[in-house]
């Protein structure tokens, strides 16, 4: 994590040293002035100010805020990959026949406060409701479809309508040495969101955020699973999340000739348990990039996320801990920090296309859970005026 803040101590340094540059200047060698000299530079910034760039765009994998004109229209297609794989506990490597053959303690279950010695009600336990699982992840693929509807309310405000598509896939190791797939997916939680430029002095723009997101993925979608039959698959398999959820956010972006870069932080807070008795953690999420325009029309970009996310409250009951670690409410939560490079391409005025691929450089998970292993995100953008 410390990598992560050194980055952002680092942006917000450059950034606000551009936007208040210092008033102290070095005298200069005298020279000849140039009566058009100020009518040339004012027609040059003017230029450089609706110049077409393909870093206007942040990189891929960020829903980052961007004013469009005052009733523009934009469509915006993404899709978003995450593959893992090996279990962790903690930031420790856990086998898959350790986690299936080394005992487990159910972390619901506390010790009692009185002895047989001090007289209290309560006997000690001398067994902590140990268990081993019957089966445990081995690898999973979560991919997103993304579809969204942008638009300018005004200059300085966006609207936005997304629908997302989920499909997950997962290799399952059972107790007996099986293997098996588990598949599901459907339509996840749709959102509505709006953003809102508060400030903008030259090149510099701050914009505040905030969406919700209402219940429309299926949290009951069942699949074979080994030694099990059809049965519901676990939380993280689920499209949707059964909750209300509200995605508040804040973010700065700014630019120079080549250079653009911006800093962010949004929030997935959930609002109460689901129609199964649970609702899943809360996701704060931190953000830092900076991209280089190589041309007018492509910008390679440098990136680098870290997230948290609690642990599951509630359970749902049809979810049975003790048979699989991903049924465990209290083996979800975890944080993670990675960095990404990508590419943005400006394919003409209306279309632009952008790709990053990346990898967790820390990661910390109350498992054992699978560890992400890469990440690959890619956008189309086209603008419908």
């Amino acid at each position: 994590m410390k990598y992560h803040f050194f980055i952002f101590h680092f942006l917000i340094i450059f950034s606000f040293h551009n936007i208040f540059p210092g008033e102290i200047e070095i005298p200069k060698p005298t020279e000849e002035i140039d009566p058009h000299a100020h009518h040339r530079k004012e027609s040059k910034e003017q230029s450089h100010h609706h110049e077409l760039r393909a870093d206007q765009i942040a990189p891929a994998g960020l829903m980052f805020p961007h004013v469009h004109r005052k009733g523009s229209w934009v469509l915006d297609f993404r899709y978003m990959g995450m593959q893992m794989s090996g279990l962790l506990n903690g930031s420790k490597s856990m086998g898959t026949y350790e986690a299936l053959w080394f005992p487990q303690f159910d972390p619901s279950v506390s010790m009692p406060s009185g002895s047989l010695l001090t007289g209290g009600p309560n006997i000690p336990q001398t067994s902590a409701n140990g268990y081993r699982y019957m089966s445990v992840p081995k690898s999973m693929l979560m991919e997103s479809y993304m579809t969204s509807a942008m638009y300018g309310i005004s200059d300085d405000t966006m609207i936005m309508f997304m629908v997302p598509v989920v499909k997950n896939q997962m290799m399952m190791e059972t107790s007996n040495f099986d293997s098996s797939a588990m598949k599901s997916g459907g339509v996840g939680d749709i959102s509505f969101s709006a953003a809102h430029r508060i400030l903008k002095r030259n090149d510099h723009e701050f914009f505040l955020n905030f969406g919700i997101s209402l219940p429309t993925g299926s949290i009951d979608e069942r699949d074979w699973m080994p030694m099990m039959g059809n049965q519901k698959v676990p939380y993280n398999m689920q499209p949707g999340t059964g909750t209300i959820n509200y995605l508040p956010g804040i973010a700065y972006s700014g630019k120079s000739d080549r250079f653009s870069w911006g800093l962010g932080a949004n929030a997935n807070l959930r609002s109460s348990k689901n129609q199964n008795q649970y609702r899943f953690g809360n996701i704060y999420e931190l953000n830092s990039w900076i991209a280089y325009s190589i041309f007018s029309w492509t910008s390679i970009s440098i990136r680098v996320q870290a997230v948290y996310w609690d642990n599951i409250k509630g359970q749902d009951g049809s979810l049975d801990p003790k048979m699989d670690p991903q049924n465990d409410p209290n083996r979800q939560g975890g944080n993670r920090t990675d960095s990404l490079v990508g590419m943005n391409f400006l394919l003409e005025e209306k279309i632009r296309f952008g790709f990053e691929v990346g990898k967790p450089f820390h990661q910390h998970l109350n498992g054992p859970q699978l560890a992400m292993q890469t990440m690959f995100n890619v956008f189309v953008r086209y603008d419908l005026n």
